[in-house]
């Protein structure tokens, strides 16, 4: 049992673990990404307090370096749900299942908007996890649309197991696939079928599959937990980073404009003292 579960490996993620762990906490910081996606596109930040010049793949790797030697432990996973158990909270992910008391949410916005039918066929043809769900469907034709080159493991596992699969990069890609995958240019219009999927419509044509695959930075936050309050699908929160529900905070992009690293960090610490002040609180109860 963790005294505090960060979910998100941001700006915010990562100031909200170091600030945590500032004050002795037991942190673990869950993130599907090795470097935030968002931070390594920017090629020039100038706007960051004392380090102007910076690109982001060198401030994300000094943030993460700094958290790491503060002692914070760090799961490359995917956070699918959470739920509240006993006094804490029970995170289950893609590989590992973990108990928290206390939880921040530093999930970001969702890069690529909701495809439309992709809600209409979520578990009938819909999926986000390829090494979940792949098998079942194994002989079949699949496509998968990836919006981070994590994607590439994933496509790959699926073309292992399937005998026709697609692959739609929403990213500059340059990687190297199995021969088995078909590169298919172009974006993702629509989801279409009748009681399962049986076509995804891009503005390249429309390809005949019996499953699509979506590969994105993040889950909407709304998905991971029961009872989460969102307005237009960001996260409500007080002063203090709480969400409505007792126990769990959430900082930085996925709370709202701006989208900044400043305010993420920000966030971050403040999360990261009131889950302590937390933390207190219940050891008294």
């Amino acid at each position: 049992m963790y005294d505090i579960a960060v979910v998100g490996g941001g700006p915010a993620g990562l100031s909200a673990a170091v600030n945590a762990r500032q004050r002795n906490k037991n942190v673990v910081l869950i993130a599907k990404e090795d470097q935030s996606s968002k931070l390594a596109q920017a090629h020039l930040i100038d706007n960051y307090l004392g380090m102007p010049g910076i690109n982001g793949p060198e401030l994300a790797r000094r943030m993460k370096e700094h958290a790491l030697a503060l002692g914070t432990i760090f799961h490359k996973d995917e956070i699918q749900s959470i739920y509240r158990d006993g006094q804490g909270f029970t995170l289950i992910g893609r590989e590992n299942a973990i108990q928290a008391l206390a939880v921040i949410l530093t999930t970001g916005i969702v890069l690529g908007k909701e495809i439309p039918g992709e809600s209409d066929f979520v578990g009938r043809g819909v999926s986000y996890c390829a090494t979940c769900d792949g098998m079942f469907f194994k002989g079949k034709t699949v496509a998968m649309i990836g919006y981070i080159p994590e994607a590439e493991m994933e496509v790959n596992f699926l073309a292992e197991v399937c005998q026709k699969v697609y692959y739609l990069p929403q990213y500059s890609f340059k990687g190297v696939l199995s021969p088995k995958i078909e590169i298919w240019e172009g974006k993702p219009v629509s989801i279409l079928g009748k009681e399962k999927v049986e076509t995804l419509r891009t503005s390249n044509g429309d390809l005949a599959v019996d499953g699509v695959f979506i590969e994105r930075a993040g889950r909407p936050a709304d998905q991971l937990i029961e009872g989460l309050q969102m307005v237009n699908g960001l996260i409500l929160t007080d002063l203090e980073q709480m969400t409505n529900l007792s126990g769990l905070f959430a900082a930085g992009d996925c709370t709202g404009k701006p989208w900044q690293i400043n305010k993420a960090v920000g966030q971050g610490q403040i999360a990261a003292l009131a889950a302590v002040q937390y933390l207190e609180t219940i050891a008294d109860t």
